[in-house]
C-alpha cells in the first residue's frame, strides 16, 4: 500500500491565499486541479486508502463521512487538525468529489473567489466547516465504538446540518464524546422536544452547556450526567420556540 501524501504547509497556505484573492480560480473548474508537485510531502506513518474516491457520494454527506472516517480511522486528532493534509485531499485525491459536492464551480462562467474559500477550504469558520475535515470530525466525535450500533449517534447528527455544524460542531463541547452522546440520546428519546423548534432548542442546549463549562469541569462527566441534566430541564426546553426565547429563557 502506498503512503499518504500531503502539501507543505507554506503551499497549502498559499493556495488558500490565492483562493481568497481570486487568483487563478479557473483551476477549480477543471477535471483535475493543477498543483505544484514539488510542494508535496509523504506522511511516513499513514497509508493511503484504496478506492476511497469511489466510495464518496456527492449527494450523500452521511455515506461520504463514514467512508472517509473508515479510510482514515487511524488518523490521530493532531493529524486531523492539520489543514495542509485536508488541503491536499481536497485538491488532489478527493478533488472530483469536492468539485461535485460543490458543483457551482462547474457552471459556465464561474468566477466566485468567496465560494472557493468557503467550500474548498473553510472560509466559513473552523475545520468543522471544511468539506472533508468536517465530515471526518463529525464521525470521530459521534461514533460509539463500545456499542453494537456504533453509528447510532452519527446517523442522528447527520439528519440536521445546523446541529452537526452550527449548534454542536463548532463548539468545544463537540470534542467531549460523552457530552455529545448524552445530548443526542436525550434528543432521540424525547421527540416532543426534537420534533418542533429543533434549531432553537438545540442552540439553547449547546449554549447552556458552554456556559456551564466556563465554571464547571465537564470533561470528567459521563453521558448520564448530561442526559439527566437535560431531562431535569425538559420543561424549560419545551418553552423555547423562537430565537428570542433562546436569549431569554
Amino acid at each position: 500500500m502506498a503512503l499518504q501524501k500531503t502539501f507543505k504547509e507554506t503551499y497549502a497556505n498559499r493556495l488558500q491565499y490565492e483562493a481568497k484573492k481570486g487568483i487563478d480560480i479557473g483551476r477549480y473548474t477543471m477535471p483535475e486541479f493543477d498543483y505544484d508537485k514539488s510542494q508535496v510531502l509523504i506522511i511516513p506513518t499513514l497509508d493511503k486508502p484504496n478506492g476511497l474516491l469511489e466510495r464518496m457520494d456527492a449527494k450523500n454527506d452521511l455515506t461520504s463521512a463514514k467512508a472517509l472516517y473508515e479510510a482514515y480511522v487511524n488518523l490521530s486528532p493532531q493529524q486531523a487538525s492539520d489543514e495542509s493534509f485536508w488541503t491536499y485531499l481536497t485538491h488532489v485525491d478527493l478533488f472530483p468529489y469536492v468539485q461535485q459536492r460543490n458543483n457551482a464551480v462547474l457552471e459556465e462562467g464561474f468566477n466566485d473567489a468567496k465560494y472557493i474559500d468557503n467550500y474548498f477550504f473553510h472560509g466559513n469558520g473552523g475545520l468543522i466547516y471544511h468539506p472533508l475535515a468536517g465530515l471526518w470530525w463529525d464521525v470521530h466525535c459521534t461514533i460509539d465504538n463500545d456499542s453494537i450500533t456504533p453509528y447510532i449517534y452519527t446517523d442522528y447528527l447527520f439528519k440536521d446540518y445546523g446541529l452537526r455544524v452550527t449548534y454542536m460542531g463548532r463548539y468545544a463541547l463537540f470534542r467531549h464524546k460523552e457530552q455529545v452522546f448524552g445530548i443526542l440520546q436525550f434528543l432521540m428519546d424525547n421527540e416532543d422536544v426534537s420534533s418542533e423548534h429543533f434549531r432553537q432548542r438545540t442552540r439553547w442546549i449547546a449554549q447552556y452547556f458552554n456556559k456551564m463549562g466556563a465554571v464547571k469541569q465537564l470533561r470528567s462527566l459521563n453521558r448520564e450526567y448530561f442526559y439527566s441534566e437535560l431531562n431535569r430541564l425538559k420543561d424549560v426546553i419545551l418553552k423555547i420556540k423562537t430565537d428570542e426565547d433562546v436569549k431569554t429563557v
